[in-house]
């Protein structure tokens, strides 16, 4: 294990609060819903793909079991791969300019799997989706826990508990989708959502992690690394 975490340090210890009851609901504030739009694509297109992607292969094209399960695996396997190896880009480049990239990168995905003719076409598409949703919102939950108008545990907690409604929603919105006009368009829906997510990207911050905060700061709590889970493996 230590040669393949040998670049990784250990999560700063935590401090103690401020003592003030947590609050049943945490309010979003407009900074923080403008960070919701950022994930929106990433949280949709990951329980699509999760949930979806078994039954695209076998509706679409007519495969069977070993590949519509590889279908998940692959599309999985890219994302914990990628989720990975994030930290390090974005240590030497903004999380704004990564956010980006993945996002595009998303967006060749969803428009493969959309129009694919063949299932070589949507394994690939499946897999840059994985590629493309693996750190958006890890690189969210860092941005909203580097804010200063209220406590990270509280930023945090207002992000995260919007975000996981369009993950947990978008199963079913595709499904509904699918029945009326086709799986494909299901997949198809998210081109609009990902293009919310390029426009508010620069919400994530433009400047390296490492450079984010002055030196000394690095032990801040505050301080979200990427690779921080998303909620699941």
């Amino acid at each position: 294990m230590m040669l393949f975490l040998g670049g990784y340090e250990p999560a700063p210890a935590r401090h103690a609060g401020s003592g003030d009851a947590a609050p049943m609901f945490a309010r979003p504030t407009l900074p923080i819903l403008v960070l919701v739009a950022v994930t929106l694509s990433a949280m949709l297109l990951e329980g699509a793909s999760i949930d979806w992607s078994a039954i695209y292969m076998r509706t679409v094209f007519g495969t069977g079991p070993f590949v519509a399960g590889f279908t998940v695996a692959l599309f999985a396997f890219s994302q914990a791969t990628t989720r990975f190896f994030a930290d390090s880009f974005v240590d030497r480049h903004s999380p704004s300019g990564v956010a980006r990239v993945l996002l595009a990168t998303m967006a060749a995905g969803v428009l493969l799997v959309f129009l694919s003719p063949a299932p070589f076409f949507s394994l690939l598409g499946f897999a840059l989706l994985g590629i493309g949703t693996s750190a958006i919102f890890p690189l969210a939950i860092s941005a909203a826990a580097q804010r200063t108008d209220r406590s990270a545990a509280i930023n945090v907690a207002a992000l995260s508990q919007i975000s996981f409604v369009a993950f947990l929603l978008g199963p079913p919105l595709l499904g509904f989708v699918s029945d009326h006009w086709g799986i494909r368009s299901a997949f198809g829906i998210g081109i609009p959502f990902i293009a919310l997510s390029l426009l508010t990207a620069g919400s994530l911050g433009r400047r390296p992690a490492k450079s984010a905060a002055p030196a000394g700061e690095a032990a801040d709590p505050a301080r979200a690394r990427v690779l921080a889970p998303a909620g699941k493996a």
